[in-house]
């Protein structure tokens, strides 16, 4: 019969004599969950805290990024109007050395009629001679035919330059109506604003 080995070895399972017993008390189920709840409560508020510092952090530089596009945005409008401004001008240019005269020798014949029709009354029934370009003859013609106040002779005078007109009333009384210096005028505006906005794009 083999001898009893627990009674040759100590057993560990048992507390020491002598010794307190250190084992963990078991905590009732509403203590652990209690416990858990706020393990769980502490690492969610930390979890949360770094989501809204990293939040506000890529906020602040969403900010600054957007303050510098605004910057560059800025600047590249400015350059870039400044270059169509600048493609502009040559063409203002050409509406007025081109386009505008045109349009002013057709309206001449409208400012010869209109101007004779504001003094019809003055001049009774003096003879009044419509003295144009040549070339413009044809424009002025069919409107002072128009004229019914008193009469009109229109005549080409080889002297006048295009978009000239004398309107002599009598003898000793004329008037000119120079065009060109209608379109010199508006020459100057836009060559004033080209260069006042020009002034105000590049300070």
């Amino acid at each position: 019969m083999m001898p009893d080995l627990s009674a040759l070895f100590p057993d560990f399972a048992s507390p020491a004599p002598g010794l307190a017993d250190t084992t963990t008390p078991r905590l009732p189920p509403d203590e652990l969950e209690k416990r858990d709840l706020a393990n769980f409560d502490q690492g969610y508020r930390s979890g949360w805290d770094d989501a809204v510092r990293t939040m506000e952090e890529e906020n602040t530089r969403i900010k600054s990024d957007f303050a510098q596009n605004l910057q560059d945005l800025s600047f590249t409008y400015h350059e870039a109007y400044s270059h169509i401004l600048a493609a502009m001008t040559p063409l203002l240019d050409e509406i007025v050395g081109a386009i505008l005269p045109a349009a002013l020798q057709g309206t001449l014949g409208a400012h010869v009629a209109a101007r004779m029709g504001e003094v019809a009354a003055e001049i009774g029934n003096l003879n009044v001679r419509v003295a144009v370009s040549p070339t413009e003859l044809s424009l002025v013609e069919p409107l002072a035919d128009n004229i019914t106040d008193f009469p009109v002779e229109v005549v080409a005078d080889g002297s006048l330059a295009a978009g000239q007109a004398d309107i002599r009333f009598s003898e000793t009384v004329e008037e000119r109506l120079d065009l060109s210096e209608i379109a010199e005028e508006i020459r100057t505006a836009i060559a004033g604003f080209c260069s006042d906005t020009r002034r105000a794009v590049n300070g």
